[in-house]
């Protein structure tokens, strides 16, 4: 049977779309901002006013933007998927959406299910996450280095290098950094917690296995809610047969 996400289709997507809107508001912004120091008042008062107003508009859009998404499409988004998680689990039917093929293990228990599908979700996240750093790291400590650059040029105008500043550390370049690598670090934690707890091979008809289950799994979702982060689709699409496989192979291992 082929695979079916209507969750990827119906949230996800319309939660790349917002946040690559606001990657080009937050460029154009930038770039505005720059511009603005160029024109002189005085001499070109229409261009200057021309800018001074694509610039508060792009300003309003950012936040409007922002605030959308993190506080509307992104939640909706993780609810959607946890409600698939909890209907996959438990065998009820919390949510309208389909998905087939998501979730890879053979479990009958409920919270033994639960666990071994968000194992399976922080295995998949703390792989791809690994390979997205590089990437990040290359082009975030990139940034930093002409910033440094250009503040220790004497020569460098000080409006210029505040505008840098708040593009590098107020906006989105660091923050991303630094979110992604705690999302990467958080999710490697959960997918050895989890293996921790398959190993030792527990009845998960028990109290205690399954609140440690419910508290990873509490875990992991805080991390990935906190984190905000979408995960790169293009490095999914092109290793997930590879982690499928290594996924496979370790679910067989610990007999999940």
């Amino acid at each position: 049977m082929a695979n079916i996400d209507t969750i990827g289709e119906n949230y996800y997507k319309p939660l790349l779309r917002a946040e690559i809107a606001g990657d080009v508001l937050f460029w154009l912004i930038s770039i505005l901002s720059i511009i603005a120091l160029f024109v002189d008042k005085v001499s070109y008062p229409l261009a200057f006013d021309v800018v001074q107003i694509a610039l508060i508009v792009g300003v309003i859009l950012f936040f409007v933007q922002g605030q959308v998404q993190k506080l509307y499409l992104f939640p909706r988004a993780e609810d959607k998927r946890r409600q698939q998680l909890l209907s996959n689990s438990f065998g009820v039917a919390l949510t309208h959406e389909e998905t087939v093929g998501y979730y890879n293990n053979d479990q009958t228990d409920p919270i033994k299910r639960l666990a071994a599908s968000v194992m399976e979700s922080a295995f998949f996240t703390n792989a791809i996450t690994l390979m997205m750093l590089p990437a990040e790291r290359a082009k975030t400590f990139g940034y930093i280095m002409v910033y440094l650059v250009a503040v220790l040029n004497r020569s460098s105008d000080l409006a210029f290098l505040a505008i840098a500043a708040q593009a590098l550390f107020g906006g989105e370049i660091v923050a991303r950094w630094l979110r992604l690598e705690w999302l990467q670090f958080r999710s490697e934690q959960a997918f050895n917690n989890f293996n921790r707890l398959f190993v030792a091979r527990p009845a998960f008809t028990k109290a205690v296995p399954q609140s440690e289950a419910l508290d990873l799994f509490s875990f992991y979702e805080s991390t990935k809610s906190t984190a905000a982060m979408l995960l790169s689709q293009k490095v999914f699409d092109q290793h997930n047969p590879r982690l499928t496989q290594e996924w496979e192979r370790i679910r067989g291992n610990l007999g999940i």
